[in-house]
């Protein structure tokens, strides 16, 4: 499957469409498989988000309002919902959801989002230590539907021009993998995990290296493997 550059992830607007669901299955798989490796892409990713959550409060918080009024003034939900004094800023809600699609409003939520220490928050855990060691392997607890990352350093033995670190689960079948380059593999690489992505219960992160890009699939040697058990919660 060919992958996406961080030039046509812009010029899709893939950040906007993945978080509005409008993205085909394809072009879903790839800007994933990006967005691992691209921190502008994760942030504006997370940035949306805090967004759409947000505005999901506001409706809710009108609905609710609206709702709690007492029958004899409201005599029915849809003219309620109907009156202007609704109808207009949640007109004005959803148009600032559309309006996320262009150019402007990503750099304003990015600035929102670094000034908020909640809206940064995202559970991490280090897998450095797994590839050495034996015996009991680390349990990761998250939760439910909640994206995590990892951090883990990869083997500087061997000349690869890049490598795949893939997600095993317990029967050894592939859930999914990352691309993660040469240059990037020099220092401590951080994986983003999205919510749900991986089945609960032991996995495996196997790195490979590739030491011709032309022939991916035939020259993966495995150099690193990071076994971790997953659990979740509430």
């Amino acid at each position: 499957m060919p992958t996406m550059n961080h030039e046509e992830a812009v010029r899709l607007k893939a950040t906007e469409k993945y978080l509005l669901g409008e993205l085909s299955a394809e072009h879903r798989d790839q800007f994933e498989e990006h967005y691992f490796g691209c921190a502008q892409c994760a942030q504006d990713v997370r940035a949306g988000a805090t967004f759409i959550d947000n505005s999901r409060d506001v409706l809710r918080a009108g609905l609710a309002s609206e709702a709690a009024k007492p029958e004899s003034v409201r005599s029915s939900w849809w003219p309620a919902l109907l009156r202007p004094a609704f109808v207009v800023p949640a007109f004005a809600l959803l148009l600032l959801i559309a309006g996320y699609q262009n150019a402007i409003t990503i750099p304003h939520l990015k600035a929102a989002v670094s000034q908020s220490d909640t809206a940064q928050t995202l559970p991490s855990f280090s897998l450095i230590s797994e590839n050495s060691r034996g015996g009991s392997i680390s349990t990761i607890a998250v939760p439910e539907g909640k994206p995590f990352s990892l951090f883990l350093d990869i083997p500087p033995q061997g000349s690869y021009a890049s490598y795949v670190c893939e997600f095993q689960n317990e029967s050894g079948a592939a859930e999914f993998s990352v691309k993660v380059s040469a240059d990037e593999a020099k220092k401590a690489v951080q994986l983003l995990v999205p919510g749900g992505r991986l089945p609960a219960g032991k996995q495996v992160l196997v790195v490979k290296g590739l030491r011709s890009p032309e022939n991916p699939n035939i020259d993966k040697i495995a150099v690193a493997t990071y076994p971790f058990s997953l659990e979740y919660g509430k």
